[in-house]
């Protein structure tokens, strides 16, 4: 199983601009877990309203790990 995922916001409401894409391959375990690993990249803008506001500015990558369990 192959995942590649995304998305953009922030638009001046909460953060000045937000963008994260990703992708990982899936191993299925058993019929119900999945194991996964990939890479995600992600970019946080954020600017407050005043002079004395904090200022978040970071861009992040690196490796994903994790486990789906589907619960039919």
């Amino acid at each position: 199983m192959v995942t590649v995922f995304g998305d953009v916001g922030g638009w001046g409401t909460g953060s000045q601009l937000e963008y994260q894409v990703g992708g990982v391959l899936g191993y299925k375990l058993k019929e119900t877990a999945t194991l996964q690993a990939g890479y995600r990249y992600l970019a946080v803008n954020y600017r407050g309203g005043g002079v004395r506001q904090p200022v978040f500015d970071a861009h992040l990558s690196g490796v994903v790990l994790g486990v789906t369990f589907d619960l039919k």
